[in-house]
């Protein structure tokens, strides 16, 4: 079944560090790696993401190569109204090819904000319009993440399943993210895992035959898509990496194709076996949160940069950034002046 994020696509987070923003230099590149477009950060909350120049205008410029250009942004849930209205600026004036909803730890224990951010979202693109979320890869670890609230208005998820970040071994990591997200009735052909072809913070690229894997064992559970965070951490080596794995479901083996059948079917087996004990779960009541004057948030690729890089990605004003700090250094036992902080990480923030 071929959907909008079906094949080979990456991520692109800041427009002037790739190939220094020349589309046509980033257009050959996604082309020589075999990629069918490239996702671009469109804005951030309910703020427009500074990319250099309008997104429309590199959105049009990749597409005049041939290639497909899809939006994301990171969402926080704190002004809906805002975060929809600019998804919809960016399908309708940026003529975005599809959407990517980036939710994380904001949303966790939060379903009212996520159904409210979905209703809006919707109402801006429309019911037919290609839009997609992306979080939690092992979902069993975020268990209030209401990926109900996103899976009912989207036509398929993007889980991030960064296996060097969580320092498992990638047959696992793509395994249990499958299973979990089976276990809440999202089956695998609405599934677009997201390598993370990046390093730094201790964290090391992944090897080309660990990529070669997670794709072939996305495919072989039923995804028609990948892709991979993010063009401008990406090597070389990962670049090659990429270019090596087929997607298509033509290039297929018919032996293969008989094996994914056997797949879907055991699948399917172990949901049926699921859906009881999901149900019970849904049955009991969630705990109320705690009254709380801080709040938690998983670092991204802005942790690159340390916490003054997070302070910036949460919204931070730069005049409070230096007080900001000292509070998340308190709150998290921080003592070290400049601590290290990884992707994957989670903080407690005031």
């Amino acid at each position: 079944m071929t959907t909008a994020l079906s094949g080979k696509w990456v991520w692109l987070w800041n427009w002037r560090r790739c190939d220094g923003g020349d589309p046509a230099k980033v257009a050959a590149r996604l082309r020589a790696a075999g990629c069918r477009g490239a996702l671009i950060k469109a804005h951030d909350g309910p703020r427009w993401f500074d990319q250099g120049r309008p997104w429309r205008e590199i959105a049009a410029a990749l597409k005049s190569e041939g290639l497909a250009v899809g939006g994301w942004a990171y969402l926080y849930g704190r002004d809906p109204a805002g975060e929809a209205r600019l998804v919809g600026e960016t399908v309708a004036y940026g003529e975005a090819d599809l959407f990517v909803l980036d939710v994380e730890a904001e949303f966790e224990g939060q379903p009212e904000p996520a159904q409210e951010l979905c209703r809006l979202i919707r109402e801006q693109v429309g019911p037919g319009y290609p839009l997609y979320y992306s979080s939690f890869a092992i979902a069993r670890y975020h268990r209030s993440f209401p990926y109900a609230a996103f899976d009912e208005r989207c036509q398929g998820a993007a889980p991030q399943v960064y296996w060097n970040a969580f320092r498992w071994p990638v047959a696992q990591a793509v395994r249990w993210t499958y299973e979990d997200y089976a276990a809440q009735a999202t089956p695998p052909e609405r599934l677009f895992p997201v390598a993370g072809l990046y390093s730094g913070r201790g964290v090391p690229y992944p090897t080309p035959a660990e990529v070669a894997a997670f794709a072939a064992q996305a495919a072989r559970s039923g995804s028609t898509g990948v892709s991979f965070w993010s063009y401008e951490h990406m090597s070389e080596e990962m670049w090659d990496a990429v270019r090596a794995v087929k997607m298509e479901e033509e290039l297929m083996p018919s032996l293969e194709f008989q094996q994914l059948s056997a797949a879907h079917a055991a699948l399917a087996g172990r949901v049926a076996r699921l859906e009881t004990d999901v149900g019970a779960l849904k049955r009991q009541p969630s705990p109320r949160p705690k009254p709380s004057q801080s709040r938690y948030h998983t670092v991204g690729p802005e942790g690159a940069r340390g916490l003054w890089g997070v302070a910036e990605h949460v919204g931070v004003p730069v005049s409070k950034i230096p007080a900001w700090i000292t509070q998340v250094k308190k709150l998290n036992g921080f003592a070290d002046k400049n601590p290290v902080i990884h992707q994957g990480d989670r903080l407690q923030i005031p």
